[in-house]
């Protein structure tokens, strides 16, 4: 397997093109990049490469599920040629590790309803998220770094917002 690495500033075109291969010119007109003004946690922004080529990339925001900060997962790209190989299981299970623990309850993702659950994600969509803007609910999803933060979840709806600049 390939070697996974912090992200740099000297990885942020090869990143840049990773989302365009993988979202499209529309990517920033899709509702979870208004969660996004600011700059990711660097320390969970991680790249997987093959040699010198990054074949795959993810990144965290944090961001405000009611009153408390939590993580938002994503994007996470990996080279079209090379997706199903493992490349995003790899980036996406080291980023987990490295944030269990930490300060954050949970990890929010807006991703593909078959493929978070095998990492421990669950439906988001029972505890009432007011999302800000379209969103299809079932692709919303959780992950608990601390236990029993879902349960310690007040009742909904809960907004999801940017943390206030």
């Amino acid at each position: 397997m390939s070697d996974i690495y912090l992200q740099t500033d000297q990885d942020l075109p090869a990143i840049e093109s990773l989302m365009a291969e993988a979202f499209g010119p529309q990517r920033h007109g899709r509702s979870v990049w208004a969660l996004r003004p600011g700059p990711p946690v660097t320390s969970l922004c991680l790249v997987i490469r093959e040699g010198a080529t990054t074949i795959g990339s993810l990144r965290f925001w944090e961001v405000m599920l009611g009153s408390q900060i939590i993580l938002l997962l994503g994007p996470l790209a990996v080279r079209p040629e090379l997706r199903g190989r493992g490349v995003g299981r790899a980036l996406i299970s080291e980023a987990l590790d490295r944030a269990t623990g930490g300060d954050w309850p949970l990890v929010l993702v807006s991703g593909e309803v078959d493929y978070y659950p095998r990492f421990g994600f669950v439906p988001a969509a029972p505890y009432g998220l007011d999302w800000p803007g379209f969103i299809e609910p079932e692709r919303l999803q959780f992950f608990e770094l601390q236990e029993g933060a879902l349960a310690a979840l007040p009742a909904g709806p809960l907004a999801v917002r940017p943390l206030p600049g």
